[in-house]
């Protein structure tokens, strides 16, 4: 038994094979195979459980097949099946996640990816940022903090709202990070076979998501960043003298690709955006305070 483990819910396009690598893995793969070739990802080291259904429930329904063995990991990362990465930056995630202890993180997404949320693309100022969320495409769960998760995680069929659950679970705002040097890339669009049985039960994934938050007693779910770790080893925080430079270096992190796109930069700012005065909201200013800041490479 190695440190970690991952668990990917798989279908016939499953991308995990991109996340092994030749060498020593400090993880244990389990894949969660819903198709119907009994041959396929059948390999040494990797042990395949076979479930229909969603992708929530049925991992729910594994991890109490599994009980207490998920209790002898660190941490549980649980990504979608159509990421593709490296082993590199899987291993890197994990190393993050117990040096700093986070209770929920998830990689970052390539700039090229498919993004529901802009908060999650990879910024190039940053080993990682705090923020207020995490998506259900990737989590990563220290071991403690799965085993209360769990029991929500066949809450409904698409998923959402669970993400904003268990980001306002964490005990402190250290203990939740998008990590930018661990990336990885999202392939498909949007959407699933799982929205579609949530169309034929007469709801839809945003219903669904406000009917958690009711019954879960949700009142924020405004997502942001909240302070970040830099390559040369500085911490910015939001709530210290050092939110100026917070602001700047996310902006910068991002240039070019958002330089001509002001409203998706408020957008992914916002709160920390106040520090910048509306009437200079403009994609001439953020070019330029982006300027000022070096960039900072980003493994894809």
């Amino acid at each position: 038994m190695r440190k970690n483990l991952v668990i990917v819910r798989a279908g016939e396009g499953s991308l995990h094979e991109t996340w092994l690598g030749g060498g020593e893995r400090s993880w244990d793969l389990i894949v969660n195979y819903f198709g119907d070739n009994p041959h396929k990802f059948k390999a040494p080291g990797i042990r395949r459980i076979d479930s229909k259904g969603p992708k929530w429930p049925a991992l729910q329904a594994l991890m109490n097949q599994l009980g207490d063995e998920l209790l002898q990991y660190d941490y549980v990362w649980l990504p979608d099946d159509d990421l593709a990465s490296v082993p590199e930056n899987v291993e890197r995630m994990f190393s993050l996640c117990l040096a700093h202890r986070f209770e929920l993180a998830q990689p970052a997404l390539s700039l090229d990816s498919y993004v529901g949320h802009l908060i999650t693309l990879a910024n190039r100022n940053f080993v990682f940022r705090y923020t207020t969320f995490v998506e259900i495409m990737a989590p990563c769960f220290s071991a403690p903090f799965l085993r209360r998760c769990r029991p929500t995680f066949g809450a409904n069929i698409s998923g959402w709202g669970l993400d904003l659950l268990w980001s306002s679970w964490v005990s402190h705002w250290s203990r939740i990070a998008i990590l930018d040097v661990a990336t990885v890339r999202h392939t498909r669009p949007m959407g699933g076979p799982s929205y579609q049985l949530v169309r034929e039960s007469g709801r839809n994934a945003l219903d669904e998501c406000e009917a958690l938050k009711k019954e879960y007693g949700i009142v924020r779910d405004d997502i942001f960043i909240t302070g970040g770790l830099t390559h040369s080893g500085q911490r910015l925080l939001c709530n210290t003298n050092t939110h100026g430079q917070l602001v700047v270096a996310i902006l910068g992190g991002y240039f070019p690709e958002l330089a001509q796109a002001s409203q998706m930069v408020i957008q992914l700012l916002w709160p920390s955006i106040g520090a910048i005065p509306p009437m200079h909201w403009t994609p001439q200013n953020f070019r330029r305070i982006g300027e000022q800041t070096p960039p900072c490479g980003v493994e894809a």
